[in-house]
C-alpha cells in the first residue's frame, strides 16, 4: 500500500511539470492520471483493490464527497443558480430526475438479477456530471458564452441533488438486504436526512456571517479565511457522522447556506479549498486506472449501460427539459452532449462497494462506474476539442 501512495504522489508531482503543456493539447489531467493509473496497476499487486472495502476507505470516501459538495456550492457566481437560474432549474428539476428515471429502467433492463436499491445506486452514480475532463471548456471562447454558465452553475448542484437518492438507495440496500419495501427504507432515510440539514443550515450561515463580519472590520486576513472556509466541510462531516446524519449531503447544505451569507468575501478566499479538491480529485482519477486493471472486467451489458449512460440518458431528458425556453438548437445539443461524469461518480461508487461489502454486486457496481468515468473521459475529452473547432468554423463553412 505504501507503494501505491509513494507511485500517486510521484505521479502527480510528474503531472504538476507539466499541466500547462498538457491542457495546451487539450490532454485532461483525468486522462494522465488514468493512463498511469493503469500502468502502476499493470506492474503492482492489487493492494489497493483489497484496501476500497475498509472502514477507512469508506470515511475517507466520505470527506472527500464532503469537500467536493461544499465547494461546488460555494464557487457558483452572481447568484444561488448562476446567472441563467431558470435554465439551471429546468435540468435540475426536470432533466435529472428523467435521467435518473431512465437510468435507473435501462439498468433493470440490463442488469437483471439486481435489487431495486443497487439498480438505484448504479443510476444516482452515473448521472451526476463534473467539468474537470473538460475543465478548459469554462474558458473556451468557441463555446456560447450562456451555455457555458449554464453548465458550470448544473455541474456544482447535480451532484448535491443525487446525493440524498444516492443516500436513500443505501438505506433500502440495509432493509433486509434490499427486500424492504421503498416507504421502510423512507422511514429510515428521512431522520437522517432531517439530521444533516439542521446541521448543514446554521453551520453555513454562522460560518458565513461571522467571516464576512470579520473579514469587514478587519479582524483576520485573506489567508486565514481560505484555512477558515477549510474547516466547514470537515466540521459537517464531523457532527453529522456523530449525530446520524449523512455527511456529504449536510456538507453540501453547509455550501449553500455558506454561499447565501458570506457576502463579499475575497474571491480567492475559495482558492484553498478548490485547490485541496483538485489534489483529492488527481488521486481519485489514478485510483481509478489502478482499479480498472485489477477488479474491472466488464461484458457487453456493462459497456452498453456505460455507452447509453453517457448520451442518450442525458440528451433525451435535456432536450425535453429545454422544450419551450430560449435556447436553440444548437445550445440545446451542446448541453446534451457536453454532460462528462467525474469526481461524484468515483466516490458514490467506492461508498456502494465498501456498503455492498465487495461483493459480486458491489464488484459490478464498481466495474460501471469504472466504465462510465473512463469512457467520459474518452468521449468527451476527445469530443470537446472537435467540437470546439467546428464551432469557430465560418457557419457558411459548415456543412447542412
Amino acid at each position: 500500500m505504501i507503494g501505491i501512495l509513494t507511485g500517486t504522489m510521484i505521479v502527480i508531482a510528474v503531472w504538476s511539470l507539466m499541466s500547462k503543456q498538457l491542457s495546451r493539447h487539450w490532454i485532461p489531467a483525468p486522462l494522465v492520471m488514468i493512463v498511469l493509473g493503469m500502468l502502476c496497476g499493470w506492474i503492482s499487486d492489487d493492494a489497493l483493490v483489497a484496501a476500497l472495502g475498509t472502514k477507512g476507505a469508506q470515511q475517507a470516501a466520505e470527506l472527500v464527497l464532503a469537500l467536493f459538495l461544499f465547494v461546488d456550492a460555494v464557487e457558483i457566481r452572481r447568484g444561488i443558480l448562476g446567472p441563467m437560474p431558470g435554465i439551471v432549474a429546468r435540468l435540475l428539476l426536470i432533466a435529472l430526475p428523467l435521467s435518473l428515471l431512465a437510468a435507473w429502467g435501462l439498468g433493470a433492463a440490463l442488469l437483471p438479477g439486481l435489487s431495486w436499491p443497487v439498480l438505484l445506486m448504479i443510476a444516482a452514480l452515473a448521472i451526476p456530471t463534473d467539468l474537470v475532463p473538460v475543465s478548459t471548456l469554462v474558458r473556451d471562447r468557441r463555446f456560447p458564452v450562456r451555455v457555458r454558465q449554464v453548465l458550470n452553475a448544473e455541474s456544482g448542484y447535480n451532484d448535491g441533488f443525487v446525493a440524498p437518492v444516492f443516500v436513500f438507495a443505501v438505506h433500502a440496500a440495509h432493509s433486509s438486504a434490499g427486500d424492504a419495501p421503498p416507504l421502510d427504507a423512507l422511514g429510515q432515510f428521512l431522520p437522517a436526512l432531517a439530521i444533516s440539514a439542521l446541521i448543514g443550515i446554521p453551520l453555513g450561515a454562522a460560518a458565513g456571517y461571522l467571516m464576512l463580519r470579520a473579514w469587514t472590520h478587519d479582524w483576520t486576513g485573506e489567508r486565514a479565511v481560505r484555512l477558515g472556509i477549510l474547516t466547514i466541510p470537515v466540521i459537517a462531516y464531523a457532527l453529522a457522522t456523530t449525530f446520524g446524519g449523512n455527511a456529504f449531503v449536510a456538507a453540501f447544505i453547509a455550501g449553500i447556506t455558506f454561499h447565501m451569507t458570506r457576502g463579499r468575501l475575497p474571491r480567492r478566499s475559495l482558492e484553498l479549498a478548490e485547490e485541496v479538491g483538485e489534489f483529492f480529485a488527481l488521486v481519485l482519477w489514478f485510483m481509478v486506472g489502478n482499479v480498472a486493471v485489477g477488479i474491472v472486467a466488464p461484458n457487453w451489458r456493462v459497456l452498453l449501460y456505460a455507452l447509453l449512460a453517457l448520451t442518450v440518458i442525458r440528451l433525451v431528458p435535456v432536450a425535453i427539459s429545454m422544450l419551450g425556453s430560449s435556447f436553440g438548437r444548437v445550445d440545446r445539443a451542446l448541453l446534451g452532449w457536453l454532460g462528462p461524469r467525474g469526481v461524484a461518480t468515483i466516490v458514490f461508487a467506492l461508498l456502494a462497494y465498501n456498503d455492498l461489502h465487495g461483493d459480486s454486486d458491489g464488484e459490478l457496481v464498481l466495474s460501471i462506474a469504472v466504465v462510465v468515468v473512463v469512457g467520459s473521459v474518452a468521449l468527451h475529452g476527445l469530443a470537446t476539442p472537435w467540437i470546439a473547432h467546428r464551432l469557430a468554423e465560418p457557419a457558411s463553412a459548415r456543412p447542412g
